[in-house]
């Protein structure tokens, strides 16, 4: 099965707003795609839901542990430091751990890199586009 790292803002996006973000997550959820998560990222979705969107404390934790239900945990051991905003660092190390082949993600500092040490970062319309066609 294809091993992801889906990034936070893609999940919070499938969550939110529906489309190429939510068609990942299905995908993942269905287990067509093997989603590598970490608690820094399963902490990381938590806490931006309250601190972002708002979301009452106890409904952020069941997502949390609704992400958990379908992903392989990993404990990084490996650190890297790669990119300047620290935090992106850690779907590196996950993917690494996990040894995903791709990282989705919304954010530029991730895609801008394009591929880390064989791993694929892309955004979810051209993972489905790869994955779909």
């Amino acid at each position: 099965m294809l091993k992801v790292v889906i990034d936070t803002n893609v999940i919070i996006s499938a969550l939110l707003f529906g489309g190429q973000p939510a068609e990942v997550l299905r995908l993942a959820r269905k287990q067509e795609i093997q989603n590598i998560t970490s608690p820094a990222i399963l902490d990381e979705i938590q806490g931006v839901l309250i601190r972002k969107f708002l979301w009452e404390p106890k409904l952020a934790k069941e997502t949390r542990r609704w992400v958990a239900s379908f992903s392989e945990m990993v404990e990084p051991v490996e650190t890297v430091s790669v990119i300047p905003h620290a935090f992106d660092n850690r779907f590196l190390e996950c993917a690494l751990a996990g040894q995903a082949t791709f990282i989705i993600s919304g954010d530029h500092h991730l895609i801008d890199l394009k591929t880390f040490q064989g791993i694929i970062i892309v955004n979810p319309a051209t993972f489905l586009r790869l994955i779909l066609d």
